[in-house]
């Protein structure tokens, strides 16, 4: 909690030094003029056949191929600048690199005591530690097709005796690689597909599961050393991404998609997605003019994406980020879930939160 506040603080901080920073060194985007700090500044009046309002001007739907490869394109529409989630994709076909950067808990944990005949003798309560880190980068070949490709690995360790003997260690490596096509592209409205595929390295340790073995086949030197369990786990989505903006300071992301995953030590099974996530720019807020967003968001899956054997698991998150400059997104997002385990039925809620940094070529 106090990482949150720190890192929310910093966000104040650097808002109001954009805010009192005069005009100047303006450049020209999709959508208008920006100061450094990224604040709508200066309005453009000599229109030209070089300037992207002269376009808009004269056809709704044209074509911004060249504009894409001198200028940044920002995830907007309707002069809202959407703030990005990690739980919800969006529909932007654009060049980014992107790092993300966490850590969480679980929250009071409790899980049955089980003696080696598998017979509840007791409860306890512990705690357990997530971490998380990820790089990602998105190339928009053209104004409609990108192609995107994710790096990343995530732990989960116990924190005291009984949930590293219960629960164990596990730890996980894995690649997305993926690609988005843009379908409709309109002023308020955006649409677009695209397919992921994922492919992870899975090992967990389990204390409890080795020394059961040990303790029920004493002597018996053929049973295998069942400590370290491994898996590799993939998954592939078709999903369809929408972004809609009614006017420039309040916007929409929606996705679904279907696919088959493997969770860990099972076979192949069939998993959808689908979520909804609103966002604020307080930037162009009357009577607040802050460059700071905050998006509340809301995903359903069928099962684990992460690999756990779990079902029916409902993700909550809020992220808070700074919008004012051109060049980049910055904010820190939690996320909320509840996992009930189909082998134990350990129920574990978890909350973890992230710093991330989006930076657009």
């Amino acid at each position: 909690m106090k990482k949150i506040i720190t890192l929310i603080f910093l966000f104040v901080i650097i808002s109001v030094f954009c805010k009192n920073v005069q005009p100047q060194n303006f450049k020209l985007n999709k959508y208008s003029a920006f100061d450094e700090c990224g604040n709508k500044e200066i309005t453009i009046q000599n229109i030209s056949e070089n300037n992207p309002d002269y376009f808009r001007k004269h056809n709704n739907k044209f074509s911004d191929t060249i504009i894409l490869k001198t200028e940044k394109r920002l995830p907007i529409l309707n002069g809202f600048r959407f703030v990005p989630s990690e739980i919800i994709k969006d529909p932007f076909v654009n060049t980014y690199f992107k790092v993300n950067a966490g850590s969480g808990t679980a929250l009071d944990l409790k899980s049955y005591i089980r003696n080696f005949n598998g017979n509840i003798i007791d409860t306890m309560s512990g705690n357990m530690t997530y971490l998380v880190a990820e790089i990602e980068f998105q190339y928009a070949l053209n104004d409609w097709l990108a192609l995107y490709g994710n790096f990343g690995g995530r732990g989960r360790l116990g924190t005291n005796t009984y949930t590293i003997l219960k629960s164990g260690i596990s730890y996980a490596t894995g690649f997305t690689i993926g690609s988005k096509f843009r379908v409709v592209n309109e002023k308020e409205f955006m649409l677009s597909l695209d397919a992921d595929f994922n492919s992870s390295h899975v090992y967990s340790y389990s204390l409890y599961e080795y020394i059961k073995d040990i303790v029920k086949n004493i002597g018996d030197t053929t049973v295998k050393n069942n400590l370290l369990s491994e898996d590799y786990l993939t998954r592939m989505f078709l999903n369809v991404n929408a972004a809609y903006a009614p006017n420039d300071w309040f916007g929409f992301l929606g996705n679904a998609g279907f696919g088959f995953g493997k969770p860990f030590k099972e076979k192949n099974r069939d998993n959808y997605r689908i979520g909804l996530a609103a966002s604020v720019d307080f930037i162009n807020v009357k009577y607040i003019r802050f460059p700071v967003g905050i998006l509340g968001s809301i995903k359903y899956n069928a099962f684990s994406e992460g690999g756990e054997n779990a079902d029916n698991i409902v993700t909550y998150g809020l992220r808070i980020g700074y919008t004012g400059h051109k060049d980049f997104d910055i904010g820190i997002e939690a996320t909320y879930n509840r996992l009930k385990y189909n082998l134990t039925d350990e129920i574990i809620n978890t909350l973890q939160y992230a710093a991330k940094v989006r930076y657009y070529f």
